[in-house]
């Protein structure tokens, strides 16, 4: 029998890369900053770098009326300039984000790195409807909202995932899981190998190729395969499980 052991790729946690382009865009020699007055400071002509205004943002005496002024200044510059400010609006978000996640349970069907994937493609899609006329009340709020609902959507449906499941009547245990150890090239390897030979069809191996190897959010991906984002965890479930019991027999 040959064992063979995929690796999982998305270990660099989303959030942490988007708080490294917010430092990168804060940090000198040129660094992108907002006028001082939006946080009601006596220095005329004055700027803050962007991760001190977000420091600000967070804290908890600053108040509402100081963070509307800064979002609906962000808002407008991301219309206006487009990037690096709509990056900058979903890195202010990730203080509460990060609380709101904290809050959820740790589920061994999500990796973390893609449930913040669809955390920040959820808030993108927020910020970017935001309608820069309307009074910017709460926008922060309304970001995190959104990166909280679709956070919830991930964890409900590996939840109802884990109850339709058959659990085996042997070993009341997790099934073996196909993604630990290996490189990149033997992870693409194994799959065309399970497609050749039945194991997964040519949609699953798209399944689990662009969310675990290639970075692609679950929606992207259940897009372009013409399912919903449950369905897409569902069906990605099913094929690593079926893919763990081949690599882990002797017909393998």
């Amino acid at each position: 029998m040959r064992r063979t052991t995929l690796t999982s790729l998305t270990a660099v946690s989303p959030f942490d890369q988007l708080d490294a382009a917010l430092l990168q865009l804060a940090s000198d020699p040129r660094p992108l900053s907002l006028p001082s007055e939006l946080m009601s400071e006596s220095e005329p002509g004055a700027f803050w770098p962007v991760d001190l205004v977000r420091a600000r943002m967070a804290h908890p005496s600053t108040p509402v009326a100081v963070r509307d002024r800064v979002w609906a200044e962000l808002v407008r510059r991301r219309l206006v300039f487009g990037e690096p400010w709509g990056t900058v609006g979903v890195a202010m978000a990730l203080p509460s984000l990060r609380r709101a996640l904290a809050r959820l349970p740790r589920l061994a069907e999500v990796e973390h790195g893609e449930l913040e994937q669809e955390v920040l493609a959820a808030v993108t899609e927020e910020l970017v409807a935001l309608d820069p006329s309307e009074r910017p009340v709460q926008v922060g709020l309304r970001l995190v909202r959104a990166g909280d609902r679709a956070a919830h959507r991930v964890v409900y449906a590996a939840l109802r995932e884990r109850r339709l499941r058959p659990q085996p009547l042997d070993e009341q245990c997790v099934v073996p899981q196909p993604f630990a150890g290996g490189s990149k090239e033997q992870v693409y390897a194994v799959l065309e190998r399970a497609v050749a030979v039945g194991v997964l069809s040519a949609v699953e191996s798209e399944l689990i190729a662009g969310t675990r190897l290639e970075g692609q959010s679950a929606k992207t991906v259940a897009l372009a395969a013409g399912i919903s984002v449950r369905a897409m965890f569902r069906r990605r479930a099913a094929a690593e499980q079926r893919l763990a019991s081949a690599l882990f027999s002797d017909a393998w």
